[in-house]
């Protein structure tokens, strides 16, 4: 019986992991420039295929967006994500140059098929840690509902779709850290001694401005401490010591071969001269602050990617944090909210939600915040149920993304919740998905552009004529006349079986580590 359920919870987590795996940013044979995910591509390609950090195969003297310094060029996105994917996108442009007869040419080939699956590593990579930290920490933990939660984020988006971009990357290497700065605290692992200074290195290099990560061995410092009333010391470890003097190191050579020197500013990178001060000193103190508490509301609940609806552990952190307020000023709480303090202001400062999906500025947020909720789960049952009932549909807010005019993100100028002109606005989202329910289109939308459609479609064109395919779905009533859809089954016509097979064996293969495996060997201490 236990067998049979198994196979059932596999099948189940693989065919919803196949409907968040979206194609739409693979069809194609490369990331293209020059966007935000080009600039974190660059990073992989020049690390990969030619072993250094000169970019000049990848960015060209006329690119718009670029730092340059005493003949120096490279990308305005930070390299840690191109750090961590160049290993995948080493052996797909190593099949593609070796097995593959078209050399990588075509769409979706191997070096960009292996580069897109990256993101997903490291998100499932991260929920594992965060798993094992609630593990560490002897809390009351139920591994579909994390899931359920943690997919919920918004990160689910950036992993499964726009996969070059950054936020997967930032939440593997925080909840890695989380996990590495319990082990230490708890078990006095030397191994975690070594690893916290290394991942502190690489969360920074993913992403440059969240200086708040060098915060978190020290928040979690004093949770263990609460918990089992143990005392290490991190920073009179030789380990912790030595480690420290090498990442130090290591992060000063790559800083200095990719900038010309050491960058601890990112805004000479993006070339932003933008500070809280300039923007608070525009106006008198009581303006500020009603600005300030009309900003947190829109963040919180406005109808513009709220986290309320569409990022609900993000929301629970701050709000849990907030709501303990007999202990507001211990220092656990007050390193906390200094945490959610920075993202917040990045959010503050540009008034924007960040031109994609979410506010992707606070997702680095996530494994902090799961923390935060479990921690204080015992105490407050019918807001973490509350929570899980949001992550509901804030997943279903991600699968109908970009389904219904409702939902997509404007191609132009227009005022955004902020009352700021913004490109890629939609000041309607969270409404937007729910008229989106009752929307067929949605539903072929979300299917058709799914991995569980690109294996139906495939598994019919391998088995019939396209002209076939084509008058059936006609005569069903569906929209085959779509210029849209007559590409994509162009498209995936010319999409190998063994890229289709790679695709799903990827997917099943964490499917079943998570259902049969990711439990076992993790008893409470």
């Amino acid at each position: 019986m236990k067998n049979k359920k198994n196979v059932l919870n596999i099948v189940l987590i693989f065919f919803i992991l196949s409907l968040f795996f979206r194609i739409d940013f693979r069809f194609k044979n490369s990331v293209e420039c020059c966007s935000d995910d080009y600039d974190y591509f660059s990073h992989a390609e020049t690390i990969a295929l030619d072993g250094d950090f000169d970019y000049s195969n990848q960015l060209t003297t006329d690119h718009p967006y670029t730092y340059s310094k005493d003949n120096k060029i490279a990308p305005v996105g930070f390299p840690g994500s191109g750090m961590l994917s160049s290993p995948f996108l080493y052996v797909g442009n190593l099949i593609d140059n070796n097995l593959n007869s078209e050399n990588g040419t075509e769409i979706l080939n191997y070096k960009l098929l292996f580069y897109s699956l990256s993101s997903i590593f490291y998100f499932f990579m991260g929920y594992i840690f965060i798993f094992k930290s609630l593990v560490e920490l002897n809390l009351k933990i139920k591994k579909y509902q994390l899931l359920l939660i943690y997919s919920g984020s918004g990160v689910t988006y950036f992993a499964f779709e726009r996969f070059s971009m950054t936020h997967a990357f930032e939440v593997f290497t925080i909840s890695l850290l989380i996990y590495q700065s319990i082990n230490f605290f708890k078990n006095k692992s030397k191994w975690s001694a070594i690893s916290i200074p290394l991942t502190l290195t690489i969360s920074l290099l993913v992403k440059m401005s969240n200086y708040f990560v060098f915060l978190i061995p020290l928040i979690i410092k004093f949770l263990v401490v609460e918990k089992f009333d143990v005392k290490n010391n991190l920073t009179k470890n030789i380990y912790f010591i030595l480690s420290t003097l090498f990442s130090s190191g290591l992060y000063a050579v790559i800083s200095t071969n990719i900038y010309g020197k050491i960058m601890f500013n990112p805004q000479e990178v993006y070339s932003s001269n933008i500070k809280l001060n300039d923007v608070i000193g525009q106006n008198n103190y009581f303006e500020v602050v009603a600005d300030l508490f009309n900003v947190f509301i829109l963040i919180l609940f406005g109808n513009e990617f709220g986290i309320f609806w569409v990022s609900p552990i993000i929301f629970s952190g701050i709000f849990l944090t907030l709501y303990d307020y007999k202990k507001l000023f211990k220092l656990k709480n007050i390193l906390t909210l200094v945490c959610f303090a920075q993202c917040f202001g990045i959010v503050y400062l540009w008034k924007s939600t960040g031109a994609s999906y979410g506010f992707r500025y606070l997702y680095a947020l996530v494994p902090l915040s799961i923390l935060v909720l479990y921690s204080k789960n015992s105490k407050l049952p019918r807001f973490f149920n509350l929570i899980v009932l949001l992550s509901i549909f804030s997943n279903l807010a991600i699968l109908f993304f970009e389904t219904t005019e409702q939902t997509q993100l404007a191609m132009y100028e227009q005022v955004n919740s902020f009352g700021v002109m913004a490109n890629y606005a939609e000041v309607n989202y969270v409404t937007g998905v729910i008229k989106s329910f009752f929307s067929l289109d949605s539903y072929l939308i979300i299917f058709s552009t799914s991995f569980a459609g690109v294996l139906f479609f495939k598994l019919l064109i391998t088995i019939f004529d396209i002209s076939y395919i084509f008058d059936i779905l006609q005569s069903l009533g569906l929209p085959v006349d779509n210029s849209d859809f007559i590409k994509y089954i162009e498209n995936l016509s010319l999409v190998s079986i063994s890229k289709i097979f790679t695709i799903l064996l990827f997917l099943l293969l964490f499917s079943i580590y998570i259902v049969a495996f990711i439990d076992k060997g993790t008893k409470r201490k």
